[in-house]
């Protein structure tokens, strides 16, 4: 199941990437005044704001794919559906723009049996993914993106998640974790990955990042971006941004400027 993962290579100079993580809620919820085709609109210049090099993208329907992929031409965008392994249900897309190459990505399932699409692990309610995906700078540094979306409650399946990721991005090749991980910084699934040796980018008081579609800023920090060793944070932030006053979801992006 697993290919032949790129090996890091010595680069001269510093590396910079831009990073974020993004729920955008998905398009079949029934969100009356806050429903997709109300606010796509601001969900993409959310997005555009961001200025990421590399985006993580949760709760993607496929309808909403197809919109990203016309609106966003200059990303490549990748991950499957969590139904099937191709397009069914939602996906956990990675999004991502030059001068970072894409080499090879590829879609996990967190359960026992993590190449088996629509594989449901321990107990959580439902299906759930990581994509990951291994891009390489034109000076020749490689890096490994991971983005998933833990179950909303199932305890077991958020901590053996965690232990599942963790050894996914063990070794040389520097990592960035990122997504809706349904968990505030000091939960059990976010221990075991700092525990593991990951780090969170942003800071526990920068703000919170889920908001059920009231706009507050200071309820539960759930989405994250960590990292292992050899990256260091330029800036971190929760960004609030309302484009025209218009919520562009019902969770906040976490965005990161990091360093190799």
């Amino acid at each position: 199941m697993t290919p032949q993962s790129p090996t890091p290579s010595n680069h001269p100079g510093q590396v910079r990437l831009r990073v974020a993580t993004f729920n955008i809620r998905n398009s079949s919820a029934p969100d009356g005044a806050n429903a997709w085709p109300v606010r796509r609109e601001a969900t993409a210049q959310a997005i555009e704001a961001l200025d990421a090099d590399v985006v993580g993208l949760q709760e993607v329907l496929p309808d909403q794919l197809d919109y990203l992929r016309a609106r966003f031409a200059e990303y490549e965008i990748v991950g499957a559906g969590r139904d099937d392994g191709l397009s069914a249900g939602e996906h956990s897309v990675v999004m991502v723009r030059g001068p970072w190459q894409l080499e090879s990505h590829e879609t996990r399932w967190l359960s026992l049996d993590p190449g088996t699409p629509g594989s449901v692990g321990w107990d959580a309610h439902l299906t759930r993914i990581a994509t990951l995906a291994w891009l390489r700078h034109p000076d020749g540094a490689r890096v490994g993106v991971l983005n998933t979306h833990y179950d909303h409650a199932g305890e077991v399946a958020q901590a053996e998640s965690s232990r599942l990721i963790a050894d996914w991005t063990a070794g040389a090749l520097p990592w960035i974790v990122m997504g809706d991980l349904n968990a505030t910084p000091d939960s059990p699934p976010l221990k075991a990955l700092t525990t593991a040796g990951l780090r969170l980018a942003v800071p526990a008081e920068a703000g919170g990042s889920w908001h059920d579609f009231t706009g507050a800023t200071d309820q539960e920090r759930i989405d994250h971006i960590l990292l292992t060793a050899g990256w260091k944070v330029i800036d971190a932030e929760v960004s609030h941004y309302r484009p025209d006053g218009r919520l562009p979801s019902d969770h906040w992006p976490v965005v990161a400027t990091l360093e190799l």
